[in-house]
């Protein structure tokens, strides 16, 4: 067992030994300090925003907090605290449609511009945007499955329990998404453009 997954398995033995001696706050304070950074890119990699993956990441955590005396362990503490982050980014990018949609494509006022990267991160910062809107290109449920498989760094198994689909099913999504989304990011990559 590697270091990370040898963590993480002490980190959850620790959080379910807070569950049972019903000490809520320190299963809380231990589950943000594991999965907080974690969501919080799972949630930029999904909305694009640094103020709503910060708002996204908020939110999981009070959600987690209210439903912790309740959870039931049909998955990991970890697959159950992504399936919340993955709803609250679907409820936030449903939210931004309509706002788009009413205000006629005008972007939200509490959405912030992506271009507040350091000088030196540049050409990261570039291809990070490449990827990001060639992701945004792909259907919706091929787009979720790459974002939790590579972005996320899942299983397909753990994938499956946050996004509701079998395994075998998000395995051919990305598959399916894979070659699509390199021909994207290439022919940006060749012509400049990062949108």
């Amino acid at each position: 067992m590697d270091d990370i997954a040898e963590q993480t398995v002490h980190d959850e033995r620790d959080i379910r030994a807070a569950l049972r001696a019903n000490d809520m706050r320190r299963a809380l304070t231990l589950m943000m300090n594991r999965y907080g950074d974690e969501v919080y890119r799972l949630a930029y990699a999904m909305t694009h925003s640094y103020h709503l993956a910060e708002e996204v990441r908020q939110q999981v955590f009070v959600e987690v907090y209210r439903d912790l005396a309740s959870f039931a362990g049909r998955a990991s503490l970890r697959a159950w605290v992504f399936g919340i982050a993955r709803h609250r980014c679907l409820d936030i990018a449903k939210k931004h449609r309509r706002w788009t949609h009413r205000f006629k494509n005008e972007p939200p006022p509490d959405e912030e511009p992506d271009d507040h990267e350091p000088d030196r991160e540049l050409d990261r910062s570039r291809l990070a945007k490449i990827l990001a809107s060639c992701l945004a290109k792909l259907a919706p449920a091929a787009r979720d499955a790459v974002v939790l498989r590579y972005h996320q760094d899942l299983s397909y198994d753990e994938a499956s329990a946050i996004a509701g689909d079998n395994a075998g099913t998000l395995q051919q999504r990305v598959a399916r998404a894979l070659p699509a989304l390199r021909r994207c990011v290439d022919a940006r990559l060749h012509t400049g453009s990062s949108r």
